[in-house]
Formats: C-alpha cells, structure tokens, sequence
C-alpha cells in the first residue's frame, strides 16, 4: 500500500508533471473567504483551489451534518472543472495540519479514486523550505471523472443508532478531550459525544512540529481502534461535522486498515435528531 503522506520535497520534484494536480485546501472555520484570500495572495505554482464549504460540501440542511456531503455526481463534477480525472495523481495540502486536505483525500476514495496524497507539515512546510511560491491562478482544463462510489467507506445515523450496544463496532470520537466530555461546546448546539464512543483527538497523529507521526507512534495512539479491527469489529470515525475525522481515518489507513467508516455527518448530524441519545463525561 502506497503512503499517502508525501513530503514537500516530493511534491517539488513531481510539481510539473502533466498528470499530477496540486489542490489549497486552505479554509478557517467561521471565516469562509480566508481560505480563498490566502491562495490568491501566495500558493504553490499550478495549484488549483477547492474550498471545503462552496466545493466539498453540500448546502446545510436540517440533517447532515456543517458539512454535508456533496452528492457524487456534483462532486465529481467540480473535481472534472477543477482538472481532475481519474487518469490523475492528487496532492492536496492546506494550513491547519493536514484536515482539510485530509477531507479531500478521504472524498476522493469514496468516489473510487485511490491515487490521492497530502503533503506533510502543511503550506508552512513548504514555505520554510524555500520552495517556489506564485499568486497565479492556473486555468484547469477540465478532465473526465468516472465515478465508483464506495458506500462501504461510509457509515449514516442509521447505522451509527444500530451501533449503540452492538459489541462488533466501536465508535471513534475525533474532537479534543473536553467536547467530547461535554465539558465545553463552542460550534454545535449540544455537548457531549454518542455514546459507547472512545475519544482520540485527531490532532494527536501529528507530533510537536505539526508532522505526521510516524507508524510506531501512530500505533500507539489508535491501539483501541486497531485492537478492534483486528478482532474483526468495525470502527466508525466521528468529529464535529465529518471534516476532523479524517486525518484519524486517513492515519487507520496508513497502518494498513483501509475498512475504517466515516460517520460523514458526525456529531453536528447526531444532535439534529432530538431523540437520540447524548453521554457526556469518560467512557469505561
């Protein structure tokens, strides 16, 4: 299995290649134009734009999640505008520690497109190493996208409620310790987390400079998850709104689980249901 984490060097040395697309998935949450703002101001040459709310996500509805997943065709759609096809290789990169460009990845294995990577250490990465930078925007050609959806990558709230006391699938809650304890809730209207979920921060797969921790260090952090898989369980990954979740999916990937599902609209989806239930505090 290919690693998905590739470093700036690697991106530098294939930058021009004709069938590799470098995706900004730079986005600040609450303020929706400092993502586009900052590619136009200084990106890496040839990239292409994708911002997480106008193009990898639906509209917000009732249900679904912040961040609601866009249709597949409409999605594969904007990637054919954007100059993706399935004849690309993707490197995605953004500026808060890979979670953006994580949900891309992610994205692009649930349309059956495998040949997908994030650079590590973010756009500061590259910058700190001197790397071409440029404000021209490239004119993407547009691609063929043929899609193969993989709906088994995705878990829904149906299957999420079929999980509570069902001793074959742990839940994985992605959010920092204290929203998942229901400490503090600073974006969704309810705190807590579902309950029977074990919390693992996202942010713990990356070490103190911000890169991706290596396999041993990974192991460590996800031991009840892979525990879990490897007895043959699944494992269902959750955030806030399916964006955070991914680095910990993206991680279970690279330590050779690629069966791990993503609850896409999370906990901003599981609170839209008045009937269902909360748990706040540990679980044993």
């Amino acid at each position: 299995m290919t690693d998905p984490i590739v470093t700036p060097k690697w991106v530098l040395a294939r930058m021009y290649e004709p069938d590799l697309v470098i995706v900004d998935c730079r986005f600040t949450l609450g303020r929706p134009d400092a993502g586009r703002e900052a590619y136009a101001a200084s990106h890496i040459p040839g990239a292409v734009f994708l911002d997480l709310e106008a193009d990898l996500s639906a509209p917000v509805r009732e249900h679904g999640g912040r961040h609601p997943l866009p249709a597949p065709e409409q999605l594969a759609a904007r990637l054919s505008r954007a100059g993706i096809g399935n004849a690309h290789r993707v490197v995605a990169y953004d500026d808060q520690g890979g979670m953006y460009a994580a949900r891309l990845w992610w994205l692009l294995r649930w349309l059956g497109h495998d040949d997908v990577y994030v650079m590590d250490g973010e756009f500061a990465a590259w910058q700190a190493g001197g790397f071409p930078v440029t404000d021209a925007q490239r004119t993407a050609v547009p691609a063929a996208f043929v899609l193969n959806v993989r709906d088994e990558l995705i878990a829904d709230v149906d299957q999420v409620r079929r999980a509570l006391g069902d001793p074959g699938v742990l839940l994985v809650d992605s959010r920092e310790a204290s929203r998942y304890a229901g400490v503090q809730e600073p974006i969704d209207a309810k705190a807590g987390h579902i309950p029977g979920a074990v919390n693992r921060f996202w942010k713990d797969v990356l070490d103190d400079q911000g890169r991706w921790k290596a396999e041993a260090a990974l192991r460590e952090q996800l031991t009840p998850v892979i525990r879990a898989l490897d007895d043959g369980r699944d494992a269902v990954v959750y955030c806030g709104s399916g964006v955070s979740a991914c680095p910990n999916v993206l991680a279970l990937y690279r330590l050779g689980y690629p069966q791990a599902k993503l609850y896409a609209g999370s906990w901003s989806d599981w609170i839209s249901y008045e009937n269902n239930p909360i748990a706040k505090g540990e679980e044993r």
